[in-house]
């Protein structure tokens, strides 16, 4: 920039200097402000402490003192030739001084700072006499995100050391500060952005470097692989027991792995299913700098997709459960029509049981309708241990064909239920018919009723059969899951479902060889 020495020398008069003085500063940061202001430019001057740094064990032995200011001209940071600091250092400049017009007159830093130009100010284009003997080279740097004016950086050497070649020299070293800035600043967004996914995803985020230890470890992959981030980053891969494997094939073959279903168990004993990618980290020259994981948890989706599965199986068994219904009525209807019209043929006591076990027969399949079209259930408050008397009574006979005792103990006699009483005796039935089937060879049948604290009643009914392991426990009300030949896996689901319409609990314990016990907890009727 072409600048008007002889005009900045009439300003300099008109304000009252002195050429002949050595000029003063007014304005000099005490040492905590100077620590502050450097902490605050902390980047800032990294970067230009390791360029000046290059440059000066570059030129050894050439004499050049370098300053670098912030945007309103205070000197932070001063390094080179000890013998030009020692001489400016007399003339009062040092670190901490604030560079004005006012007060310093024409120098390379105001005028970079308030032009925003390259500036050389060499021997008489100063107006202070003691400067007439150096030459000073100054540009002003700015922030390559925001555009703002950051501080200035310049050169001061003797006049016979002078040259063009500095202030290009300051140029260059001006592009390379403001690249590097704008790289910090692009790497300092990355990172607030790699954070932020890593630290607000629900997923588990792993990363590796290419010789394959941890460098990268969220809180979701905690929570998903039970390990605790301290003690895993910077650990090889091999450490994370469940994923290690993938991750070091990623890196050691290069492989990839997409969408991976993986399942384990966790310490509680539930099953946990994730979908798992691993991929490599290259650089712009598709080099190998590391591997990356993510972990989904998919164990609440994949439990959807089983409910699905099941909800279709329901929906063909309730159309195949109407069909079936429809196909035993018809013949049912016939039956009894003729049993009515010969009933003059028959002793009263068998006509009437003949009825009676129809009527039955054509009410258990409607019940069997609950599972293709729920029909309308009426609710009554019934005596829960006359309810249960009556099914035992019901039952007695083919216990006794089978070999089993039946057993009664502490049955309360006044609890009354708001239920509906034929639900109530297909649920004792279906108990009492899985009993059976599981003591081929016979066996006791133990029924006990009891009032709880808490206004509810409990029935318990156990058997000393073949009893089931823990995981058939849990398959139970899956459709068509079974434990006998010849079943369909729909009795306990028919059960279940008739004792969540009663607002109860249905609880099941066994042990093989020794038996299970079916617990019913029913709340007990508020109402007269």
């Amino acid at each position: 920039m072409d600048v008007c020495f002889d005009t900045l020398k009439q300003q300099c008069q008109q304000q009252g200097m002195d050429p002949l003085a050595i000029p003063g500063f007014n304005d000099i940061l005490s040492e905590e402000e100077l620590k502050q202001k450097c902490q605050e430019h902390k980047r800032f001057l990294k970067i230009v402490h390791h360029s000046f740094e290059r440059f000066i064990s570059s030129m050894q032995g050439f004499p050049v003192l370098t300053a670098t200011t912030d945007r309103e001209g205070y000197v932070m940071q001063m390094l080179g030739d000890q013998t030009i600091k020692e001489t400016v250092n007399q003339l009062g400049i040092k670190e901490g001084v604030h560079f004005t017009e006012e007060n310093y007159g024409i120098n390379c830093i105001n005028l970079a700072l308030k032009y925003n130009e390259p500036i050389e100010v060499i021997g008489l284009d100063h107006y202070h006499h003691c400067l007439h003997a150096s030459a000073c080279y100054g540009v002003s740097i700015k922030d390559p995100i925001s555009g703002h004016m950051i501080g200035a950086i310049s050169f001061m050497t003797t006049v016979d050391q002078g040259s063009p070649l500095l202030l290009t020299l300051l140029l260059m070293m001006k592009d390379s500060i403001e690249r590097e800035l704008q790289l910090l600043n692009q790497n300092e967004k990355l990172h607030i952005i790699n954070q932020l996914i890593m630290n607000t995803t629900r997923n588990g985020m792993i990363i590796s470097n290419k010789e394959g230890n941890l460098i990268g470890f969220n809180h979701a992959a905690e929570r998903l692989t039970g390990q605790k981030r301290e003690q895993v980053l910077f650990q090889p891969v091999h450490i994370l027991d469940r994923f290690g494997a993938y991750l070091n094939e990623v890196i050691e073959k290069n492989e990839q792995y997409t969408d991976l279903e993986l399942s384990f168990a966790e310490k509680d004993g539930r099953e946990q299913t994730v979908l798992f990618d691993a991929l490599p980290i290259l650089d712009e020259q598709q080099r190998l700098i590391g591997a990356f994981a993510q972990i989904k948890d998919i164990s609440r989706r994949k439990q959807t997709e089983e409910l699905l599965v099941n909800t279709e199986k329901l929906a063909a068994v309730g159309q195949m459960a109407a069909s079936v219904a429809h196909e035993i009525r018809n013949p049912l209807t016939t039956i009894r029509g003729f049993i009515q019209l010969a009933e003059k043929g028959f002793e009263e006591s068998h006509a009437q049981l003949i009825l009676e076990e129809i009527d039955r027969i054509n009410l258990i399949v409607s019940e069997f309708l609950v599972l293709s079209k729920p029909n309308v259930v009426h609710f009554q408050n019934k005596n829960v241990k006359k309810v249960l008397e009556e099914t035992i009574a019901l039952f007695q006979a083919q216990a006794s064909m089978n070999n089993i005792e039946v057993i009664t103990e502490a049955i309360t006699d006044s609890c009354r239920v708001h239920c509906n009483e034929n639900q109530l005796k297909q649920v004792f039935i279906n108990i009492f018919k899985n009993s059976v089937e599981a003591m081929p060879l016979g066996g006791q049948l133990i029924i006990r009723m009891e009032e709880t604290p808490d206004a509810k009643v409990m029935i318990r009914i156990t058997d000393t059969g073949e009893g089931m392991e823990a995981e058939q426990i849990q398959k139970l009300g899956t459709p068509f899951y079974t434990t006998k030949e010849a079943g369909t896996g729909l009795g306990y689901m028919i059960i279940k479902h008739i004792i969540e319409q009663h607002k109860g609990t249905l609880n099941i314990r066994s042990k093989v060889k020794k038996g299970t016990t079916v617990e019913m907890v029913l709340p007990i009727s508020s109402m007269e």
